[in-house]
């Protein structure tokens, strides 16, 4: 698969807290995916966001994180509830190296910390706008602090739920030596992981969680 070279990137200037949704984008090789949400099926071992193909389970919630104003420009992004269950207590999405392959992270969502282990990270996303080409406003992405540069991006990688359903779940990843061959066992794409702003509020009883 050929590396595509990322867009020169601007910081974003946040002055309020808001919502957003995740959202793949840039996909050409896997249709399905491409300016498509992220729900929360669950994954075998994880909590990670993903994208399935319809038709979707209407408990298979939106994704929705609430965003502080950056400062310095680094954030957390806050789970934001959107079922009964987990309750609305402190919830953070992250990237964690569980799964063991070198220079790379897996997007994941947590309520425990405390379960994640030392190298679950957090603390330092950073929130930036593409420039115009992508239209009038470009488009708001995301990116990582202590893994990024031009190196690093973000794949959909496909795996399979516990109901063997296809799943696309975002991993943050540089391409190397050290991972190369397991890379090559995996169906992946590189993509952009886009927020999109949330306009309607949450309702646990609307499909996707919420009021569109």
């Amino acid at each position: 698969m050929k590396f595509t070279t990322l867009l020169s990137l601007a910081t974003l200037s946040a002055t309020a807290s808001a919502d957003y949704f995740f959202r793949f984008s840039g996909s050409s090789k896997y249709p399905v995916i491409n300016n498509q949400r992220l729900r929360s099926n669950t994954s075998a071992q994880y909590f990670s966001p993903g994208v399935t193909p319809p038709p979707h389970n209407p408990a298979d919630h939106f994704n929705r994180i609430s965003v502080a104003a950056p400062s310095d420009p680094y954030t957390i992004l806050n789970v934001v509830p959107t079922n009964p269950h987990p309750p609305p207590v402190p919830g953070y999405y992250g990237l964690s190296n569980r799964d063991g392959v070198p220079d790379a992270y897996r997007l994941v969502y947590t309520y425990r910390l405390e379960d994640e282990g030392p190298l679950f990270t957090y603390k330092e996303f950073l929130i930036i706008k593409t420039p115009g080409r992508c239209g009038p406003n470009g488009k708001t992405v995301l990116r990582y602090r202590p893994v990024g540069g031009g190196e690093w991006r973000w794949f959909a990688v496909k795996e399979k739920t516990p109901q063997g359903i296809d799943k696309w779940v975002p991993w943050y990843i540089k391409r190397s030596p050290n991972n190369i061959d397991i890379l090559n066992t995996w169906d992946y794409e590189a993509i952009e992981l886009e927020l999109v702003e949330a306009k309607g509020p949450v309702n646990s009883n609307a499909p996707g969680g919420v009021e569109e």
